[in-house]
Order: structure tokens, then C-alpha cells, then sequence
């Protein structure tokens, strides 16, 4: 109950009603606690198993059409499909005929090298603009680890680098960036 809680209530906060505009408004929590209760009151058991289960798997691999993480929504409740996908450098390719489709942006510490939040804000929109091109609603990133051991081997996909202060500063502007193209950014 708790997770359907927290999924919807992102939902609400966020106004994600599908791909029609970009977000322009957020929702408090408590109004979006309540709207999420109201929301779950209206599901049937199975309507609510479907919001805490992905769909698009065969084994190990992905079905054409569907995402890294894809939830089935719920029209009657005016639930969209969550259709989130990985994000390190860009939209990830994970199908043969989505390979060469994608722009392969500066990794996100290399961005962080920048120390800038307009640069930083720039990339994030223009990510955004391409997950919501190709359909995806939910980004999976920024990845957001602070480097403690330098040896680490994704170290390069994380935004803040050593420093936890430019990197809470760099991950709003990331956020709000591609959060400005209608799609969710998940830290």
C-alpha cells in the first residue's frame, strides 16, 4: 500500500498526465497524499498489483515497445503508463533498432567539471527533450553517489563527483531541467 502511495503521489506532484505539455505546476504532498488515497479507493486489487509490477520482459530481454521499467496504467483512474528509462549519458539504447538513434551526451561528471548550473540545465532539457521524443515519461537519473574511492568503476556516471555541495546544487538544475520537458527525473 505504501509503495502505490509514494508512485502516486509522485504523479500527482509532478501533474504527469501523459505526454501532452510539459510540467508547468506541482502539487503539494499533502494535496497529492489525498488525491493518491482517493485514486487507490477506485482501483480493483488487480489494477493496484499492476502499479507495483513491470511489464515488457521476456527473460533477459526487452520486448520491442517497452522500456527499461515499464507500469501499465490505469485510464479510468487517469493513470498514465510509466514508461522510464535508464539515463547515464542520454536515452539508453537497448534494442538493435533503436541503436544509432541517440544522442551519447558528456557524462555527468564531466558535466559536474563544468561548475555550471545554466550548462548543467541546458543538457538536462535537451536530455529531456529526447526521452520525451521517444516516449519515455520517467528518467531513471541522475545518478547522484558522492566519490569517496576513486577506483570506482561507474564513478563517471554520478553528477557530484567529491564534492556533495556542488553536486545538491548541480542535481537541481538537472532535475528542473529535464523535468521542464514533462518528463520525471528519479534521483
Amino acid at each position: 500500500h505504501r509503495v502505490m502511495i509514494w508512485w502516486l503521489c509522485l504523479l500527482s506532484i509532478a501533474q504527469v498526465t501523459g505526454l501532452s505539455a510539459a510540467i508547468t505546476s506541482t502539487r503539494d504532498w499533502g494535496e497529492s497524499y489525498q488525491l493518491a488515497e482517493k485514486t487507490l479507493k477506485k482501483l480493483s486489487k488487480w489494477q493496484k498489483s499492476k502499479l507495483i509490477r513491470g511489464v515488457g520482459w521476456q527473460g533477459w530481454q526487452l520486448t520491442p515497445g517497452f522500456y527499461v521499467g515499464t507500469i501499465t496504467g490505469t485510464k479510468s483512474a487517469g493513470l498514465p503508463w510509466l514508461k522510464m528509462q535508464d539515463s547515464g549519458n542520454g536515452f539508453r539504447a537497448m534494442l538493435q533498432q533503436t541503436v544509432g538513434t541517440t544522442v551519447v551526451w558528456p557524462c555527468p561528471l564531466a558535466l559536474a567539471s563544468t561548475w555550471s548550473e545554466e550548462a548543467v540545465g541546458a543538457q538536462a532539457r535537451a536530455i529531456g527533450a529526447e526521452f520525451r521524443g521517444k516516449s519515455a515519461n520517467v528518467m531513471l537519473g541522475p545518478g547522484l553517489n558522492v566519490h569517496r574511492i576513486a577506483r570506482g568503476g561507474r564513478n563517471f556516471e554520478y553528477l557530484p563527483g567529491e564534492d556533495p555541495y556542488l553536486g545538491a546544487r548541480l542535481a537541481r538544475s538537472f532535475v528542473e531541467g529535464v523535468q521542464s520537458q514533462g518528463v520525471m527525473a528519479v534521483l
